[in-house]
Parts: structure tokens; C-alpha cells; sequence
């Protein structure tokens, strides 16, 4: 994972569609979270992305749950659809809707100029990695403090890894994936 690289939320029911996006997005440097074949799964990590690709009809269900959650908490996103674009409501009308079948690589243009064009100047400093892993917990969290443990444990595994000599390149990008982890590994535990 290089500075430039994003962590990007892929949600999308077709499982080739879901598979050739996924490994493009990673042969271009970005970490794929999911993909997910259903909104309600996707939703919940919505605060552990910098990006997502979102395919409008999901199963029986839209993506736009997921695309209000997004633009809640700032999150750059486009639309995906084999259906006619006219089908995105008016309030994501800033959005871009690409046509299936498409390549990724458009997509991650667009998410990283997006990305860039949103990130504070201060982006590469640990105060700024820190507060981004506090607005990804409490997004995913139920209340501030387990959100806050969360993020301790995240820190602590972090401090481990600096003091054994293991953490190496984009240090912002390595807090991010030690969140994800732990959400992943021990989300419930913080929960008490």
C-alpha cells in the first residue's frame, strides 16, 4: 500500500463483476473492503473506508442506504449500474453514475482525484491518522467509548509493531488496516 492508496468499500451482488472490480482495484495499489453482496453488511463498514464503488441495484435492495451513510461522514463514492442512470435519485445528482460493464480504472481516477480534493493538508501527520481512526470507530461503534477502546487497541497493537521494529512505509495507511483488524478480530469485546 503506497501513501496514495485508498482502503475502497465495493459493494456489488454479482460475484464475476464483484471479482474482476476487486482485482483491478488491488493490481492498482487500493485495498478492497468486501466486496458485499448486501447493503446491510456494507453499511456497517462505512466508517473504515476512504472510498466506495457502489452498484446501485443490489439483490432487491439499492445501494443509497449505503450512499447517504457516505456522504454523511464525507466519504467519496461513485455509482456503478447496468440500469439507466436516470434511476439515482435527485440528492446524488453530484454523484458519478458509470455504465456496466466498465474497467476500474476510471473509477479509481475519479475516487482518488475525489479523495484528494477532500484531504486536510495535514493528512500524512500522525494527530491527523489519529482522528480519522476516532471518526471510523465511532461511525462503526454504538457509543463513544467502546469507539475509544477500539481505537486504544488499534494504537497499542500499533506501538507493539513500532517497538518490535515492524512498521514500515505509509504509517497512516498501517493505523487504518490495525483498526480494520481489530474491528474485524475484536469489535465485540470492546463493546463492554
Amino acid at each position: 500500500m503506497t501513501a496514495s492508496s485508498l482502503q475502497i468499500l465495493v459493494v456489488e451482488d454479482d460475484f464475476f463483476a464483484a471479482d474482476k472490480l476487486s482485482r483491478e482495484i488491488r493490481a492498482g495499489g487500493d485495498t478492497v473492503v468486501g466486496p458485499f453482496a448486501d447493503v446491510h453488511d456494507a453499511i456497517q463498514r462505512v466508517g473504515l473506508v476512504q472510498a466506495a464503488i457502489l452498484d446501485v441495484r443490489v439483490q432487491d435492495e439499492s445501494s443509497f442506504q449505503v450512499a447517504d451513510s457516505l456522504t454523511h461522514h464525507g466519504i467519496p463514492f461513485v455509482f456503478l449500474t447496468g440500469y439507466d442512470p436516470q434511476a439515482v435519485p435527485a440528492r446524488f445528482s453530484r454523484r458519478h453514475v458509470y455504465t456496466k460493464p466498465s474497467h476500474a480504472a476510471p473509477l479509481l481516477h475519479d475516487l482518488h482525484q475525489q479523495h484528494r480534493a477532500m484531504a486536510p493538508h495535514q493528512a500524512d501527520s500522525i494527530e491527523a491518522a489519529v482522528i480519522e481512526m476516532i471518526r471510523r470507530s465511532r461511525a462503526v461503534m454504538p457509543d463513544e467509548a467502546s469507539a475509544d477502546r477500539l481505537v486504544e487497541a488499534a494504537l497499542l497493537r500499533a506501538i507493539a509493531e513500532t517497538t518490535e521494529s515492524r512498521m514500515e512505509g505509509d504509517v497512516r495507511a498501517r493505523l487504518m488496516e490495525l483498526l480494520d483488524d481489530e474491528y474485524c478480530q475484536r469489535g465485540r469485546l470492546h463493546l463492554q
